[in-house]
């Protein structure tokens, strides 16, 4: 009987654009993501980042190995699945090692970038819809599909920085003028601005944004910008 189903794996040549895999001809195969917090495409898998990215192991025997060991915490969470995953703004912790890192995008490409251990309980999130539940409250989505509620003066495209552990929104970041963000899509990806202006949606089409950033003044769509900071920072 012919297999059925999703692909646990696939060509590395055919690797998601984010994945920062820089030599795809080292190996014929890598890991799929499985569904999670992360589309395919804007994720990167667990064993993928520990072997080839973070070089914390060498075969996936040795990532599985370590994963079992509940040795490596997603957001505060151990993750045993190889393929579980890895996306924008995810807190990768290995107590052990005394390793942190976040997930951030630089040049087009996902990649882990160093914190202190004490930055681990906090996670920038970004809103990208919002309903009214049957009992009047407001939920809130965030990009790594988690929920949360909140006031009704949040709004799709605005920040808030989460606390991991209480689960709760700690601080709002408004996406407005003078914010600072980062770009996370297109072709000035992985480019940290400022917001300048926003040129309103005309004829269907989405809005647009001027920012500035170390190499001058871009525009770009405004559902690119991730808010990082708030104006007056």
């Amino acid at each position: 009987m012919a297999k059925r189903g999703r692909s646990n794996h696939m060509k590395r040549l055919a690797a998601p654009k984010a994945v920062p895999i820089h030599d795809k001809k080292a190996r014929k195969w890598m890991a799929r993501s499985v569904p999670g917090p992360h589309g395919t495409e804007g994720a990167i898998p667990l064993s993928v980042l520990m072997r080839d990215v973070l070089k914390l192991a060498d075969t996936l025997f040795e990532v599985k190995k370590i994963l079992n060991a509940r040795k490596v915490l997603i957001d505060g969470v151990a993750r045993t699945e190889p393929s579980y995953p890895v996306g924008l703004m995810d807190i990768i912790s290995i107590p052990e090692a005394k390793l942190y890192y976040t997930i951030t995008v630089v040049r087009g490409k996902l990649e882990p970038h160093k914190i202190d251990e004490k930055d681990t309980h906090h996670k920038l999130l970004r809103v990208v819809g919002k309903r009214t539940t049957p009992g009047g409250k407001i939920s809130i989505l965030f990009h790594d599909g988690r929920n949360a509620f909140a006031d009704s003066h949040v709004k799709v495209g605005d920040s808030v920085l989460f606390s991991l552990k209480d689960r709760k929104i700690e601080k709002l970041l408004r996406r407005g003028t003078k914010a600072k963000c980062l770009i996370v899509s297109g072709k000035h990806s992985g480019k940290e601005a400022q917001i300048e202006k926003f040129f309103e949606s005309k004829e269907g089409r989405p809005m647009e944004a001027l920012v500035k950033t170390k190499e001058g003044e871009v525009r770009t769509l405004a559902d690119y910008l991730f808010i990082t900071g708030e104006a007056h920072e």
